[in-house]
């Protein structure tokens, strides 16, 4: 019988990538379109727009928001129910890879967003949240005993 792990961690990346890659998705559009439209505010601790138009917004030339969209199309591939249900080892650390990457990552932003830009924007906190929730998931499933091995 699986265990409640086994059940709810792999039913649940899928949904977690996607809606990452749909907040990415936004945020780079928003980036690109030069837009000051953000569903945000844009005064005080909390804001958007300081945070998404900063110097710290770009890694290398790429904006930030277009590296999460490409984390998040990578782990919505990884997190297929195909791929989970096929329980390759080189998928499992792959996926697990990922996931560290994404929340070390998330660890940085958030670093930088209080320490050197001093505002919070909330799209980007709803993107660490789904980050957060997909490496739980993600390390959480890899956790599990591997029923293959044990019989």
């Amino acid at each position: 019988m699986p265990s409640d792990v086994a059940s709810w961690a792999p039913r649940l990346t899928l949904p977690l990538a996607l809606t990452g890659l749909g907040l990415s998705t936004y945020l780079t559009w928003e980036h690109y379109s030069t837009s000051t439209t953000l569903s945000c505010p844009d005064t005080g601790v909390v804001n958007c727009l300081k945070v998404t138009t900063s110097a710290q917004s770009l890694v290398f030339g790429v904006p930030v928001a277009l590296l999460g969209a490409i984390f998040f199309a990578a782990m919505a591939s990884l997190c297929l129910p195909p791929l989970w249900r096929a329980n390759s080892d080189q998928v499992r650390l792959l996926r697990l890879g990922g996931a560290i990457s994404g929340i070390v990552m998330v660890l940085y932003l958030v670093a930088v967003e209080l320490i050197v830009v001093r505002a919070i924007c909330l799209w980007c906190t709803a993107v660490h949240l789904v980050a957060f929730g997909l490496f739980v998931a993600v390390l959480a499933a890899f956790l599990q005993p591997d029923d293959r091995k044990r019989a």
